[in-house]
């Protein structure tokens, strides 16, 4: 196949051999992946077979990386839950590291770390969209409320926040 500039100039082969799974190194492109942001072992699979590597090829990136100290589930599990804290649901963090191929032993260890009752963060959540306690209208609730939903929480520990919010009492310590 001829590779070609847009004005028309005939690249030369070494440009364009890197565009090819089989001209490539799988330890090269595993390590450029890893250089911009963690990636789970299964993420980084997934990567390298969409690159156009086989099995094999993706398993020795894999291997190679993992190596180095890299590629370490239980680290990416750990940063995850912390940037997510505050901002989603215990089982909404569990369900997404669990679609990213972590092991569920490794996700119960990274959540246990956050408390269990999840009221105070939902009270502080409301606080932060909707401002200083005050009655909500029923239109202002049902956005809060699918707010909150789609964060993974539960329906009555959102009521439980949503009451104590309305009710403009602070929140017990």
């Amino acid at each position: 196949m001829d590779f070609r500039y847009p004005d028309g100039r005939k690249r030369a082969s070494s440009e364009h051999d890197s565009g090819h799974a089989e001209n490539r190194d799988p330890r090269k492109k595993a390590m450029d992946l890893l250089l911009y942001r963690d990636r789970t072992e299964k993420e980084l699979r997934d990567r390298l077979l969409e690159a156009g590597f086989d099995e094999k090829a993706a398993e020795e990136g894999i291997s190679y990386v993992a190596s180095f100290g890299y590629l370490n589930d239980t680290r990416y599990a750990e940063n995850y839950v912390f940037g997510m804290q505050g901002r989603k649901s215990r089982r909404r963090i569990r369900r997404e590291l669990e679609e990213k191929g972590i092991a569920e032993e490794t996700v119960e260890n990274a959540l246990s770390r956050i408390p269990e009752n999840e009221t105070e963060q939902i009270y502080a959540l409301l606080c932060k969209r909707a401002g200083a306690p005050h009655p909500l209208e029923e239109k202002e609730l049902r956005k809060l409320f699918g707010y909150l939903a789609r964060r993974g929480f539960r329906t009555g520990d959102i009521w439980s926040a949503v009451r104590q919010y309305q009710e403009k009492q602070d929140f017990p310590a």
